[in-house]
């Protein structure tokens, strides 16, 4: 079968026949941070939202946060997500491999394609599929799909794709609950909580030029394959100091979060051999550090606001401050039960963000843009994004 790279084509036939994806290898270099989970709502916050989750993400932004939680819900989600100039991208790859009649071979139109688009990022983030069952102190979530690809065109002796792409099964369960240790309850209150996970990684990374893209699809072999399955867990504090009077700290009313993600980190390799009894294993997710904090402004008319500070992904090896550092702000408004939403914005590694969100009765949808920083320190590259997000949330 003729590899046709209609990306989107492309994609849904990796998804569909997992035998196609690559191997793993260290001959892509990547330099943006990967989040094996991502919260629409928090992203239009630029990502600061450690100390502010209050909803399902909670699971796998800081399990201590299920401890405040004073009723049950289930939220089942549909989400998609792609950069600006994804769609023109693809369009003009299918076109170049159509005959326009200028007498050029396809590689050489796909040549063209490339060179014109040097130096560019691509990313898509579709489907997320996920089941959230939350409940006070605890919340079970099952992400069956989960399917991330980055492409980005550089040179190799000839222009040529770059391709990392991720296929996540994701399986959660998170437990919280307020403590007294030290005698702490007596200046604030005091949350831990953890999520233990289970992640079914299937992971591609090759290099395709124009010349592939033409023959036979022989690039992408079962034996080259990576994949995994590897059980985690992420540990978190969520701290509410017991403040009063009249002073600005106690009008802030923060909160301070402490998290700790993917903490034994020891790696895919558990294999099932779904796609090769050969395939070889997918990176470490990488242990992380974030730091956050929360802080709440006055309330007036139907809005309650609050700030958002964290800095996440310590220790990962693309961070940097730039990276780490996020910045948010979210305007909260409820004009009846079954009426309420959001307004959200913020910096995401440097880059601005907002989203809307809005809840009809059961049904909610949430849209964001943010940008990723793709580049190195010395050489920057923001990549912005767009994401849509429908739900049920009962």
């Amino acid at each position: 079968m003729k590899l046709q790279l209609n990306v989107a084509g492309f994609l849904l036939t990796m998804l569909a026949t997992p035998m196609l994806w690559s191997e793993v290898a260290s001959k892509n270099l990547d330099f943006s941070i990967h989040q094996d989970y991502i919260s629409t709502r928090a992203m239009g916050m630029g990502n600061a939202f450690s100390a502010v989750v209050d909803d399902h993400s909670a699971l796998f932004y800081n399990p201590a946060a299920l401890a405040r939680r004073k009723d049950g819900n289930i939220h089942m989600q549909l989400r998609g997500g792609i950069s600006g100039n994804y769609l023109d991208f693809v369009d003009e790859i299918s076109k170049a491999s159509e005959d326009d009649g200028s007498g050029k071979t396809e590689a050489e139109r796909l040549n063209e394609v490339l060179n014109k688009y040097y130096g560019e990022n691509f990313y898509s983030r579709i489907p997320t599929l996920g089941f959230y069952w939350m409940r006070p102190n605890w919340g079970i979530a099952i992400l069956p799909a989960d399917l991330t690809t980055d492409l980005s065109v550089h040179r190799q002796g000839a222009p040529a794709i770059n391709l990392n792409a991720y296929l996540d099964t994701t399986f959660a369960y998170g437990y919280g609950r307020n403590v007294d240790w030290f005698g702490i309850d007596k200046i604030g209150t005091l949350s831990a909580g953890v999520t233990v996970k289970g992640i079914h990684r299937i992971f591609a990374s090759d290099s395709v030029n124009a010349l592939d893209l033409v023959n036979d699809s022989e690039i992408f072999k079962p034996s080259d394959a990576a994949e995994g399955f590897t059980l985690d867990a992420d540990v978190g504090f969520l701290f509410t100091p017991d403040v009063s009077g009249e002073s600005w700290w106690s009008l802030a009313k923060p909160s301070f979060a402490f998290v700790v993600r993917n903490l034994f980190d020891y790696g895919f390799n558990t294999n099932f051999h779904i796609l090769d009894e050969n395939s070889k294993e997918p990176p470490k997710l990488q242990r992380r550090i974030d730091l956050g904090s929360k802080w709440d402004l006055p309330d007036f008319w139907v809005f309650d606001p609050h700030l958002a500070v964290d800095i996440r992904d310590i220790l990962h090896d693309n961070w940097s401050v730039k990276k780490g550092v996020h910045v948010g702000a979210e305007l909260y408004w409820k004009m009846y039960d079954w009426w309420k939403g959001t307004w959200t914005i913020g910096l995401n590694q440097g880059y601005p963000t907002a989203g809307f969100g809005a809840r009809f009765a059961w049904f909610q949808i949430d849209l964001v843009t943010y940008a990723d920083e793709v580049g190195t320190e010395s050489s920057p590259e923001e990549n912005r994004r767009y994401m849509v997000e429908l739900s049920m949330d009962f």
